[in-house]
């Protein structure tokens, strides 16, 4: 299932009310339907662990099954196997099913034709072409004759196929230019922009009618898109294409979920091996997560976030997470409680690490497996039934952080700059790494967790309907929004004037949604600010932040910083943004006890950070910096990561939040503890985990060896009194009040309950 090669990477948000839940169904352009939600199975009322049936047998190894604590498995297929089905109903072991509609359509294998679609510059037709009634029908037939046996016992979820993509992962893939997609494509473009004349204007074509219109590469755009300005940057004929391939993509699986339903319509499906968000492959999550009932998405670019945020109570469909053993005991340990407390309903375990986990040099389970087994067992509990209880709630801040595609289409296109004509070289693996936007978004969500705080991920189609204001957000995250659409620039304004406020980093709006260079960005005004492009980026020659060709180097040293200008150690973006004022305003001083006024924010060298501003009742910040390096571990927890947090954390004090938790031992904060909180009714599940960054690695889940510290006692401060205290997983009664203490090793979950107001 998880071949050697394939990486993962770490990721790591509004108190929702309960009209505001399906606000995510408001389609992306071009988005598929949303499939209907079907609620988990009884069987799946605890987090379980999936061991996936590689060096192992659940039949004849269920002895070895039982004594490790593992209570599930996966059926490959099932046609022929109801012998697998019969065994799990009679020992009570639910399942999955994987390559439900078999192997070599979703996911192209050498057979099927990976080779034709990779290090391509052209436009490609893909094998099996996704446009084609054929492929669907052949799927359709697996689907059919593999639902039939598996229906029959605990299964839990289908998935069409493991790690999916249009081409072979998130690999640049010029798919697909058959005639029956290029067809769907001019349909698509007709609806999309209604009217000949708009696309002409647009794209910069003299196109008579649709039917004439033609897709391109990146290769066909490349060249005139390497340096400043960005106001006369056109990206749109290529980003038009890349959004109708992910909306290709997206209606394929909903069809194939649709259809799974007529089959079985209690059982969730979709796929596994999932990729974070990105140009290639079709992973825009605005219309994937509309598309299936279930996903396992390994955590590169903050997928588990995204997944959690849109798919909220009431539609809390499962998602889960591969786990590859560290052959370390706590770490293992501390991977199954995270994901866990972030409301993934299990993992997918894949058994070998240097050998099987249940017949390890010869005989017997690994030993790091067999030290972990009541971990194993109390993970897959009762205690973990008030998270994944399908009517609790992720209780988040009032915080939004922006999803916008298109923002990650153009980012790739700065991103893709370093490597010249050789981008189509630009592997998967190497993306996961150095995609700028990604490591972007998981270091806001670190930032933001690091504060004591949570938030939701939103859409650029929930943002263009008034999800800010009807979902009662109070602050928005502006995360590398290079692209911004009127309709969501009108959206963000009445948020504002509304009495929010928005933190936007850098390039905020430069573009539109398709691509097009604005002469002004969207929101300067809003801002107050104006650009001088000619005085650059970042180190003022390059526009690539996160050098892919230097993939081989720490992150650091990938980051296009030498020469750049800096706010007390942290990169300023944009060389020539000043505030209109001609000075920006002084870093707001905190609003709430704990927090250190901010100092101000002088111009450096003609370029003005922090630009704060007022308009109706809300407020602006331009931060005008890059929050990237706030991946590297060193310097979260060194200067840098102090100064980003006394930033954000001052102003979000100024937007009246304050962190309602926070973990002190010997009286200091406990670095990287994060607290999460997960509601029903007003009983509530407190839960505390260690936070360390992931690299992307198929062995190991980052460099977290070393941060956990030492078992103690930690002291949780609360903004609210709680009464009715249980620690979850020893039983035990707590004293009410604003303070709790317990015992907490910190390469576990500390999980407590209290009705909380």
């Amino acid at each position: 299932m998880r071949f050697a090669g394939f990486l993962i990477m770490a990721a790591g948000l509004a108190i929702v009310s309960p009209a505001s839940a399906a606000e995510w169904t408001a389609g992306a352009a071009g988005a598929p339907e949303k499939v209907p939600f079907v609620r988990p199975k009884p069987e799946w009322d605890r987090f379980v662990i999936l061991v996936w049936q590689y060096k192992t047998n659940a039949v004849e190894d269920v002895a070895l099954y039982r004594e490790g604590g593992f209570r599930g498995f996966h059926i490959d297929r099932g046609a022929g196997r109801a012998d697998r089905v019969e065994f799990a109903a009679r020992r009570k072991m639910p399942y999955y099913v994987d390559h439900a509609a078999d192997k070599g359509y979703l996911h192209l294998t050498d057979r099927t034709g990976r080779g034709k679609v990779l290090r391509k510059k052209g436009l490609i037709a893909r094998p099996h072409s996704l446009a084609d009634p054929k492929t669907m029908d052949l799927m359709k037939g697996h689907l059919k004759r593999n639902v039939s046996v598996t229906k029959a016992g605990p299964v839990v979820a289908y998935a069409f196929d493991d790690e999916v993509s249009l081409g072979c992962f998130n690999s640049p893939a010029e798919v697909d230019s058959s005639p029956l997609s290029v067809a769907a494509y001019r349909k698509w473009l007709a609806r999309t922009y209604g009217g000949i004349d708009r696309l002409n204007a647009t794209w910069g074509t003299a196109y008579k009618g649709f039917s004439d219109a033609e897709p391109v590469s990146f290769e066909d755009v490349r060249r005139a898109h390497t340096k400043p300005p960005f106001a006369r940057w056109n990206l749109s004929r290529w980003m038009d294409w890349r959004a109708y391939m992910d909306t290709q993509f997206a209606d394929c699986l909903a069809e194939l979920a649709r259809y799974t339903g007529t089959l079985d319509p209690t059982t969730p499906a979709g796929f596994v091996g999932g990729q974070q968000p990105s140009v290639y492959g079709g992973y825009d999550y605005a219309k994937v997560a509309r598309s299936v009932q279930f996903i396992e998405a390994y955590d590169i670019g903050g997928t588990c976030e995204i997944l959690r945020s849109l798919w909220r109570w009431p539609e809390r469909r499962p998602y889960v997470q591969t786990w590859f053993s560290r052959g370390d005991a706590r770490l293992d340990a501390w991977f199954l409680w995270y994901y866990l407390v972030h409301g993934n309903r299990g993992v997918i375990a894949w058994p070998d690490r240097g050998g099987s986990w249940f017949h390890w040099k010869g005989g017997g389970l690994a030993p790091f497996i067999k030290e972990n087994a009541d971990t194993i067992r109390e993970v897959q509990s009762d205690v973990s039934r008030p998270i994944l209880d399908p009517d609790a709630r992720f209780d988040a801040d009032p915080i939004a952080v922006f999803y916008s595609h298109p923002s990650i289409q153009a980012s790739w296109a700065m991103d893709a700059v370093t490597h010249g004509g050789t981008w189509p070289n630009r592997s998967s693996s190497l993306d996961n790494t150095c995609q700028t936007l990604g490591r972007n978004r998981v270091a806001w969500f670190k930032i933001l967790e690091d504060c004591g705080y949570q938030y939701n991920v939103v859409t650029s189609d929930q943002v263009a309907a008034g999800a800010l204001v009807k979902e009662k957000y109070r602050v928005l995250i502006l995360n590398r929004a290079v692209c911004l659409s009127d309709a969501e620039a009108a959206a963000i304004r009445t948020f504002v004037e509304s009495g929010g406020t928005v933190i936007a980093d850098h390039l905020t709006g430069i573009l539109t949604e398709h691509g097009v260079g604005r002469p002004k960005g969207a929101l300067d005004d809003l801002f107050g600010i104006t650009r001088d492009e000619s005085k650059g980026y970042l180190d003022g020659k390059s526009i690539t932040e996160v050098d892919g060709e230097k993939y081989n180097k720490p992150l650091l040293e990938r980051l296009s910083y030498t020469g750049a200008l800096r706010h007390l150690g942290i990169v300023i973006y944009e060389r020539g943004t000043q505030a209109v004022a001609g000075r920006p305003a002084a870093e707001p001083a905190a609003g709430a006890a704990g927090h250190r006024p901010l100092a101000s924010a002088p111009r450096i060298d003609g370029a003005d950070v922090i630009i704060a501003r007022t308009t109706g009742s809300g407020k602006t910040i331009y931060l005008n910096l890059t929050p990237v390096a706030y991946n590297d571990l060193e310097s979260r927890l060194g200067a840098f990561g102090e100064v980003w947090r006394r930033i954000v954390s001052g102003l979000l004090a100024e937007a009246d939040l304050a962190p309602r938790a926070r973990v002190l031992a010997g009286g200091k904060p406990v670095p990287m503890a994060e607290t999460l909180l997960w509601r029903k009714g007003d009983r509530v599940v407190l839960a505390v985990i260690k936070n360390p960054p992931r690299e992307a690695a198929v062995t190991h889940a980052g460099r977290i060896d070393g941060t956990f510290g030492v078992p103690g006692e930690v002291v949780i401060e609360l903004s609210k009194s709680v009464t009715n205290v249980r620690n979850l997983r020893t039983g035990a009664e707590l004293p009410d009040g604003h303070t709790l203490k317990a015992d907490w090793k910190p390469w576990e979950a500390l999980l407590i309950e209290a009705t909380w107001p």
